[in-house]
C-alpha cells in the first residue's frame, strides 16, 4: 500500500457523476466496497448481461499517471492495463486474475476484473485458518503461486509486491489468483534502482547496494511468502533482520520445506533458484 497522503477526488459510486452513470452502469452493477487504498477503490459488482460476478477497480488518475507502450505495439496505455493485457496473451495463466474490459474516464482508470466466488484473500483465510496452514494445503497454494509468477515473468511482467493480501483464494476448489498490478513494471534484465512493494518482502540486494533484479526478487518473495504460510508470520521484521538473513524456520516445518525457503531465501540473488528449480524441487516432487 503507498503511504501518500490521499488527494483522490470522491470515489465514482460516492459521488453523483454523470460520466459513471453514462459509460459504466449501462453495463455493469456496482454494489458494496472491498477494498481500498490510498489511490484506488474495488467494488464488488456484477455485469448486467449475464450476471457474472466481477470486482470494478477505480484508479484515480490524480496518482496514477504512469503510462506505457506495450512492446511491439502502438497504443499507450495506463501501466496496469497494458501489464494485465500481456498477461492476457494465450495461453493464459488461470492463477492470474483476468481482465475483463477498462474504462478510461475523466478523473479515473476503471478496471473490470473477475471475481471467483466464493473467495478471500490469502491473508484472511490464513487468519480464519488460525494463523497456520498444513504443509499439504501450503504446497498446493505455493505450486498455484509459482505458476503465476512464472507466467508473468515469462510475459515480460514484473510483479514486485507477491503478498499472501495480493492472492485470492477460491475457499471451494482452493484455485488461487494472483491480483494486483499496481506496484507492477515492465521486467527487464538490467536493475532496478527504486522499490515498489512491502517492506518485509523486500530483497537484501536493494538494502546493500540499492538495485535488484526482477527474477531473483520475485524468488525471494515466494520465500517469505511460503515462510509465512507455514510459520504464521514473515521471517524479517525489519532492514537489520533482511540484511542479517537468519531465517528463524518454525520447528514444525519439514526438512524438504525448510529447504526451499532457504533456498529462496539465499542473500546472494545468484545463487537463488529458478522457478524451474522451485517447481523440481523435492518439496513439489515428493508428494505429487
Amino acid at each position: 500500500m503507498n503511504m501518500i497522503p490521499n488527494t483522490n477526488p470522491h470515489p465514482p459510486l460516492l459521488s453523483v457523476n454523470q460520466e459513471w452513470t453514462e459509460v459504466i452502469a449501462s453495463q455493469y452493477t456496482a454494489s458494496e466496497l472491498l477494498g481500498q487504498g490510498n489511490f484506488s477503490y474495488v467494488y464488488a459488482g456484477v455485469r448486467n448481461v449475464d450476471w457474472k460476478q466481477v470486482a470494478i477497480k477505480c484508479v484515480a488518475k490524480t496518482v496514477y499517471s504512469k503510462n506505457i507502450t506495450i512492446p511491439g505495439g502502438t497504443q499507450t496505455l495506463p501501466l496496469e492495463v497494458a501489464l494485465m493485457q500481456m498477461l492476457s496473451v494465450p495461453p493464459r495463466s488461470r492463477n492470474v486474475v483476468e481482465l475483463l474490459e477498462w474504462f478510461d474516464l475523466s478523473d479515473w482508470v476503471v478496471l473490470v476484473l473477475e471475481r471467483p466466488s466464493p473467495c478471500s484473500d490469502l491473508q484472511e483465510f490464513c487468519i480464519c485458518n488460525n494463523g497456520l496452514l498444513s504443509e499439504s494445503l501450503v504446497r498446493n497454494i505455493m505450486w498455484q503461486v509459482v505458476q503465476a509468477a512464472r507466467h508473468c515473468c515469462n510475459n515480460g511482467v514484473f510483479h514486485r509486491d507477491i503478498r499472501p493480501e495480493n492472492i485470492l483464494i477460491n475457499t471451494d476448489t482452493m484455485v488461487v489468483k494472483l491480483i494486483d498490478f499496481g506496484n507492477g513494471d515492465l521486467l527487464k534484465d538490467s536493475p532496478y534502482r527504486t522499490f515498489a512493494g512491502t517492506p518485509p518482502y523486500c530483497p537484501p540486494e536493494w538494502l546493500h547496494e540499492g538495485k535488484y533484479l526482477g527474477r531473483p526478487s520475485t524468488v525471494w518473495n515466494l520465500g517469505v511468502l511460503l515462510f509465512y504460510l507455514v510459520c504464521g508470520h514473515v521471517p524479517f521484521m525489519n532492514s537489520d533482520q533482511i540484511i542479517n538473513g537468519i531465517i528463524p524456520i518454525c520447528h514444525h516445518v519439514s526438512k524438504e520445506c525448510s529447504d526451499l525457503i532457504s533456498l529462496c531465501l539465499k542473500k546472494d540473488p545468484r545463487s537463488r533458484p529458478t522457478f524451474e528449480d522451485i517447481i523440481r524441487h523435492k518439496w513439489f516432487t515428493m508428494q505429487l
